[in-house]
């Protein structure tokens, strides 16, 4: 799963920061690494669990919709409505936004992770079922990192209640301090849950925000997030 993702997205690096970002096993950020995001500071509640329209604070930072700067649009793909950027780039210093009512994000009991986690809420908005997962995520970290992982789920079942063939389109954002985009990671993912994990080329802590956009059918989940740097483990 990690190979085949890792593959994809470094085609997708820009030239100026293709060596900015190398992919990393999911299993080595999260040994070398003490910050944690499980999402389970709230007790596990089922759908529609928990609608957080001032976004998720964790120790370390924030999680919202977008970075201040950036425009949301909707975006139509055949019946279902993406969040996506619009015009704008994100300014500095790099700080997170929420969208609005019903639009940011959810938490709540997931079948294949067994506990909570997090759904970005699209463009129709809470308590919509077609909602959950078709928004963004954006992350804001106090103090930059330089490892970064988490877990996504997606899934979409076609008539024939199967999704052999199904492929999630999800795109993860890593931006600096003063707003400036370090990589865009495009990723083709298959259904289920996948491992993703991503390390600065130097070992340098330079990211301060990660963001996660999707196009996929199903929505995405995510939990088990892991950030941090190796050398903060003494």
């Amino acid at each position: 799963m990690w190979r085949a993702a890792c593959l994809i997205w470094l085609a997708a690096l820009t030239p100026a920061h293709a060596q900015s970002l190398l992919p990393l096993p999911y299993e080595q950020v999260e040994a070398g690494t003490r910050g944690r995001i499980d999402f389970s500071t709230l007790p596990d509640k089922p759908y529609p669990g928990y609608n957080l329209d001032q976004g998720y604070a964790f120790d370390g930072g924030l999680i919202g919709q977008h970075f201040s700067g950036q425009s949301v649009e909707a975006l139509a793909k055949g019946d279902d409505l993406f969040d996506a950027l619009g015009p704008g780039a994100a300014t500095a210093p790099l700080k997170v936004e929420m969208g609005p009512p019903g639009q940011t994000l959810s938490i709540s009991l997931h079948r294949v992770f067994g506990s909570n986690a997090l759904y970005p809420l699209g463009p129709t908005g809470q308590p919509q079922p077609d909602a959950r997962g078709e928004g963004m995520v954006s992350i804001l970290f106090h103090r930059d990192i330089c490892r970064f992982g988490l877990k996504v789920h997606t899934e979409y079942l076609d008539d024939l209640g199967t999704n052999a063939e199904h492929r999630g389109a999800v795109e993860l954002r890593f931006l600096a301090r003063d707003g400036d985009l370090i990589a865009a990671v495009h990723l083709d993912l298959p259904g289920g849950v996948s491992h993703l994990g991503f390390e600065t080329a130097d070992g340098a802590a330079s990211v301060a925000g990660v963001q996660v956009l999707n196009r996929d059918k199903g929505g995405i989940s995510i939990d088990d997030i892991r950030f941090g740097c190796l050398q903060n483990l003494s």
